[in-house]
């Protein structure tokens, strides 16, 4: 019995169906298009929802940049070759109208010299000829757009998968000399197989061709095969190099692609003094600490704490202080009698929270004012150099953000610039340390 792709009728159909596709690749690349533009905006949303939800995480705050990276690249250099498709396709209709209208190229009508007429044939040739050079162009270039995505998607997700394994050691063995001996022979091993990889692809097969280099790299290729999903794409690339007009443009396209991102990422630095570095000290007003700042800004949130602006104008002045994890652990340390019988910390589906079995509220509501009680224990606000008495309650943001919230009075203040210093007790190796929090400049001017 014969495989389907092997049958005549099979191959009779797929010759016909390559000879009309360029209908379906008109129809796909519309569509297409028409979606990817409308699918940034909410993507966009979706990537700044988590990267607040992640603030103060830092592993799962660089998997989730990484993977929305991966998301926005993969749409941008899609819709970028789509586009170049279509206009390409485009021309190749108006040629072939051309055709039907005035024929092929008629040199001699054209009356230029022999020196111009034998170079236009020589570099144009017929009519016929151009149209057949754009519609392999266009075929091209509607493959390469899918297979962009899924170069792309692959390097990611082999970034991913070599993080997720050190993580889940590191998570495993600890700070323990055998966790970091296998976590180091791990990294060696995913730089040396991510180099492999990239110079076999970017060379377009040198290491598949060299016998002893083939024998070091087959078991390597075998594995990336399947943790970068590339057996759903190989066909295509290996169907590409061995034509010649595709090896080229593969060549081509994919430096430039990279050397946009790369000049995408470009920035320019105009100050050896005014930089991101002293963004924590009381000499830098960040954006990110003032309400009225961020509140049209959809990118961004409140990272350690907030006040409603940069001038105050009331005696009261309200505070908002994000809440971290290491906030809870550190109350579990100095009151053990707060720890839950169960850790419900974590990951929610659809933020979906069935409660069972809770505890009753003359039991759990106790706990919950000592837990806001002991906030004072932990976080400190310092005006100027004095320290300022401060009770806390639960609270979110405009932007939904969890936090505690206290509000100073300043009606003894002198008017002019302030700074107000706020730290917190964290764990460090199972001790109590203070840090940092935020350090946020303002101007008290009352009315």
């Amino acid at each position: 019995m014969h495989s389907k792709h092997e049958d005549s009728k099979f191959k009779k159909w797929l010759d016909i169906l390559q000879q009309e596709s360029w209908q379906l690749e008109l129809i796909i690349s519309g569509v297409a298009i028409l979606g990817l533009f409308q699918a940034f905006e909410p993507i966009i949303k979706i990537t700044n929802s988590v990267a607040a939800k992640t603030i103060g995480n830092s592993a799962l705050s660089a998997i989730s940049g990484i993977g929305f990276a991966a998301i926005i690249i993969c749409l941008l250099s899609l819709t970028i070759c789509l586009i170049i498709h279509v206009i390409l396709r485009g021309l190749w209709i108006g040629a072939v109208g051309l055709r039907y209208f005035s024929g092929d190229i008629d040199y001699e009508v054209l009356n230029y010299t022999d020196k111009f007429k034998n170079y236009l044939q020589k570099r144009i040739g017929s009519f016929d000829k151009y149209i057949a050079k754009l519609e392999d162009y266009c075929s091209l270039i509607f493959a390469l757009s899918f297979l962009l995505v899924f170069f792309f998607l692959s390097f990611f997700i082999t970034i991913g998968f070599f993080a997720a394994v050190v993580g889940i050691i590191d998570y495993v063995f600890g700070a323990s000399a055998v966790g970091e001996v296998i976590g180091s022979i791990i990294v060696v091993f995913m730089i040396i197989a991510i180099l492999m990889t990239a110079v076999d692809f970017f060379t377009q097969g040198f290491l598949k061709k060299k016998k002893w280099l083939a024998l070091i790299y087959f078991p390597i290729y075998r594995l990336m095969s399947r943790v970068t999903f590339s057996f759903l794409y190989r066909p295509l690339l290996y169907n590409l190099l061995d034509n010649k007009l595709g090896k080229r443009i593969l060549a081509i396209l994919i430096p430039v692609f990279i050397g946009g991102l790369l000049l995408f990422s470009v920035n320019i630095r105009e100050s050896n003094f005014h930089i991101n570095r002293w963004n924590d000290t009381a000499e830098y007003a960040r954006i990110l600490n003032y309400d009225d700042e961020i509140a049209d800004r959809e990118s961004s949130y409140v990272n350690s704490a907030a006040i409603p602006s940069k001038i105050v104008k009331e005696s009261a002045l309200p505070v908002f202080i994000k809440h971290r994890i290491a906030i809870e652990d550190v109350i579990y340390k100095i009151d053990s009698t707060l720890v839950p019988e169960k850790d419900k910390r974590g990951y929610e589906l659809g933020g979906i929270n069935l409660q069972f079995n809770l505890e009753d509220d003359s039991i759990a509501y106790p706990k919950f004012k000592k837990y806001i009680s002991l906030l004072e224990e932990v976080i400190t606000i310092k005006l100027d150099d004095s320290i300022v008495p401060a009770s806390y309650i639960m609270s979110h943001n405009l932007k939904n953000q969890r936090g505690y919230e206290t509000v100073i009075d300043l009606k003894d203040v002198t008017r002019g610039m302030h700074t107000l210093h706020i730290t917190r007790k964290t764990l460090r190796r199972d001790s109590i340390v203070t840090r940092d929090v935020a350090r946020i400049p303002f101007w008290y001017y009352p009315d």
